[in-house]
């Protein structure tokens, strides 16, 4: 026996193709506003995925991991130095390899070893390097290159790296022997405040997905309604309508459903040419969880069907007409302001659950704590989330309360008022994906300030007035310091230069923050650093400064010690701790890096044993020449030509914490495409909006009425709700934000110039939408659109 429930469902899916050109054309624009959002959650579902395999791509690639002894030489084992670099923000992965017999292992994505001085690289270094502009990358890379990275080798296609050849690799020059390629190691814990940053950011992202989605499966409701109505007149009872409903927007979703996939699809193919906020990603690599996307599947036809019944509660269908709830009964607030004070109570409560597995978590004695572990942030996700349905949920009560009192005005003014008083849902649903969106973004942003202030305003050495400003580091390089510096001192650019060696000490019976640490460095040098009464190869000199660390030992002359942290072949050398020939102070401003006076003894090359300087690095600071143009490329390339191991440094430049600025541009790339995706619901909503009221625009237009009246009608039509729904948004939006500084334990903060600008940028987007269906308007009000099928 046929269940009457899915005839009345295959009915208005029938009505739904056959409805004529009109009835096409709603499908259509109802499939593609639901296969813009369907798409995007597709792209979600698949971040999952994205992550593990970026996981296993930094596995493969993590290869100077050492925590372990190094084994000895064979047939198996390679030599392996990192030798990374940046040119102009972008950052260049680089390894040095050296096999030591037939059987090494090859580097992932490369297939044959480069000989010494001939390098592979990836395809986005190869188009960097033939780019005219990049000289200095060039000059810095002059290998020839004999090969191309493979895509097994590379976080992604846009990564830039390479692997050169080399036959000067030693351990004690900084090398590593390895047997393989590829270290498994524990993912780093991530910092509570960062996880609740990525848990609210992709909640901001998604809610204006759905309240997009919800307003798609609306689409064409008016004319629908009609139809329900005459279905009325040839016997079909509420129930039966509503399910006729139901059926015709079950085909407009899963028509979404198969657009949204074949525009993922479609994106996952270009993905590959796109580098989103610094990183990129292999198509193979985007692909959504079956789990998430069966649910999107199901989820998605269930909204259309949800919204559609849930909206036929406010339509009377009767055999005579289509009679509005609307009208008569004011919209309620209660129920409007439970949602935000439900997101508001799951917030206090996230902030009273006990923290668990997080080392250094403070005690959840009261609620002043902040959210300290990921069950926390999800906790909070969820209530911004109820905070957001609030909002859009409030916006229909708003412009039915101001658009009620709207006093006189012009002829265009009226009519647009009388659109909005008769319906206001539609009105203000174009608008709810813009006051989701930009309360979220808000709310995001004013997170990212608080939490901004922990990451981005780091101390940095404070600018000295002593002659280097710069250091480079080459591994290994202590026993040729002072020939190091020489070379370098001779590049173009090159003002100045002071080599030294530092190292922290152990002995066997005192641990390293115990000992002082020791600077190497000949008389001339050290003359910079300290005031010297006399110096010759051999003094040994403690530095007196009012910083001294209060654990250091007593320095004993004759105490046996080695290096610290020793990198080098075999065991580090052992040495007797020299006399000290004076205690000195420091001359302000000599060292860049400000590590002058930590407990630190100064001691000339002969103090020491050569054989204590083996596996050392050396450090030379460097003092550029005044007008020097590009100076950290040039200096840098300077560097990598001497020894493509060593690293140029800047002490005084700004070091952001990179988890954070990965989380940051990841989630502002994202809530770019999300206000991009508004955009298109909105043109998409708005030229559905146009149709519905096609015959009204005509008969206006056939009566005289003046296109720039209706157009500024329109205008209105748009610009009351818009003015509205961002009032709401940014009182929202900074109420969150306020929330989720304190959720994060950080101080309160606004930032007023992100709001505003964000402000503007939704407020143009919603302009620039109307402006773009104002051709569609002016082909409406045609003496033709009355033509009625």
């Amino acid at each position: 026996m046929r269940s009457p429930f899915l005839d009345q469902l295959a009915l208005g899916a029938r009505l739904a193709v056959t409805s004529g050109r009109d009835g096409w054309g709603r499908l259509l624009l109802t499939a593609f506003g639901v296969g813009l959002g369907v798409a995007l959650l597709l792209f979600t579902a698949s971040f999952p995925g994205i992550v593990h395999h970026r996981d296993q791509r930094l596995y493969t690639q993590n290869d100077t991991f050492k925590d372990e002894d190094l084994p000895t030489p064979g047939e198996a084992t390679v030599l392996v130095a990192a030798a990374d670099t940046t040119f102009r923000s972008i950052p260049v992965r680089g390894r040095v390899v050296q096999p030591e017999g037939p059987h090494a292992a090859l580097p992932p994505g490369v297939a044959a070893y480069p000989a010494p001085g001939e390098m592979v690289v990836s395809p986005a270094l190869a188009d960097l390097l033939k780019d005219p502009a990049n000289q200095l990358l060039r000059e810095r890379l002059p290998h020839p290159v004999v090969g191309t990275i493979a895509p097994a080798g590379l976080l992604g296609p846009g990564q830039a790296a390479y692997v050169l050849g080399g036959d000067h690799l030693s351990v004690d020059t900084g090398a590593l022997r390895i047997t393989e390629f590829g270290h498994f190691s524990p993912p780093k814990p991530m910092d509570p405040k960062l996880i609740l940053l990525n848990a609210v950011g992709l909640t901001v992202m998604l809610a204006p997905v759905g309240v997009f989605l919800a307003a798609a499966a609306r689409f064409g409701g008016e004319r629908r309604d009609r139809r329900l109505a005459a279905l009325r007149l040839g016997g079909a009872d509420r129930r039966a309508t509503a399910r006729i409903a139901a059926g015709e927007s079950l085909v407009g979703a899963v028509l979404g459903l198969a657009a949204g996939a074949a525009l993922f699809l479609l994106a996952r193919q270009l993905i590959g040419h796109i580098c989103l906020a610094g990183f990129s990603f292999f198509p193979e690599d985007v692909a959504p969880q079956p789990a998430i996307a069966a649910a999107i599947a199901v989820v998605v036809p269930l909204l259309a069907v949800g919204v559609t019944l849930l909206a036929m509660r406010r339509v009377v269908l009767d055999p005579l007409g289509v009679v509005r709830r609307s009208g008569p009964a004011r919209r309620r607030i209660g129920w409007r302001l439970t949602l935000p004070l439900a997101g508001l109570a799951l917030t206090v409560f996230a902030l009273a659950l006990p923290a668990q597995g997080v080392p250094g978590a403070l005690p959840r004695t009261a609620l002043l704590n902040s959210v300290q572990d990921t069950r926390g942030s999800l906790v909070v996700s969820f209530g911004v989330l109820l905070m957001l349905i609030g909002l859009c949920t409030l916006l229909p009560w708003l412009v039915e309360a101001v658009t009620r009192r709207a006093g006189a005005g012009p002829l265009s003014w009226q009519l647009a008022v009388r659109r909005l008083q008769s319906a206001p849902g539609p009105a203000a649903a174009a608008v709810s994906g813009v006051v989701v969106a930009i309360a979220g973004a808000i709310a995001l942003q004013t997170l990212f300030l608080g939490i901004g202030a922990r990451y981005e305003d780091l101390p940095r050495p404070t600018p000295t007035a002593g002659p280097y400003q710069q250091s480079v580091s080459f591994p290994g390089g202590a026993p040729q310091a002072g020939a190091l510096a020489d070379r370098l001192a001779h590049t173009t650019g090159i003002a100045a230069t002071a080599a030294y060696t530092e190292f922290n000490l152990e002995s066997p019976t005192a641990k390293p923050w115990e000992l002082p640490s020791v600077r190497i460095a000949s008389c001339d040098v050290l003359r910079g650093f300290a005031t010297l009464p006399d110096c010759r190869d051999g003094d040994a000199f403690a530095l007196q400064s009012p910083t001294a660390r209060p654990d250091t030992a007593p320095v004993r002359p004759g105490t046996p010690v080695h290096a610290a942290g020793f990198r080098g072949a075999g065991e580090p050398a052992s040495f007797p701790l020299p006399a000290i020939t004076a205690t000195v102070t420091a001359v302000p401003g000599a060292d860049p890096g400000g590590r002058m006076g930590a407990g630190l003894l100064l001691l000339t090359p002969a103090a020491v044993p050569a054989e204590a300087l083996r596996g050392q690095p050396a450090t030379v600071l460097v003092s550029l020449a005044d007008g020097l143009t590009d100076p950290k490329e040039r200096l840098t390339t300077a560097v990598m030509a001497i020894d493509p191991q060593a690293r140029a440094e800047f002490p005084l430049d700004r070091n952001l914490d990179p988890t954070y600025l990965a989380v940051k541009r990841l989630l502002t790339a994202g809530s770019a495409i999300t206000l991009l995706l508004v955009a298109l619901s909105l043109l998409v909503g708005q030229l559905e909006r146009f149709r519905e009221q096609r015959r009204v625009l005509g008969v206006l237009g056939a009566v005289g009425t003046r296109r720039r009246v209706l157009g500024l009608s329109v205008l209105w039509q748009t610009l009351v709700p818009m003015a509205l729904g961002l009032a709401l948004a940014s009182v929202g939006g900074l109420l969150m934000g306020a929330v989720l500084q304190y959720s994060a334990g950080v101080p309160t903060s606004v930032d007023w110039g992100s709001m505003l600008a964000m402000t503007a940028i939704a407020a143009g987007a919603v302009l620039l939408t109307t402006v773009l269906g104002l051709p569609q308007l002016l082909r409406l009000m045609r003496p033709g659109a009355l033509r009625y099928e």
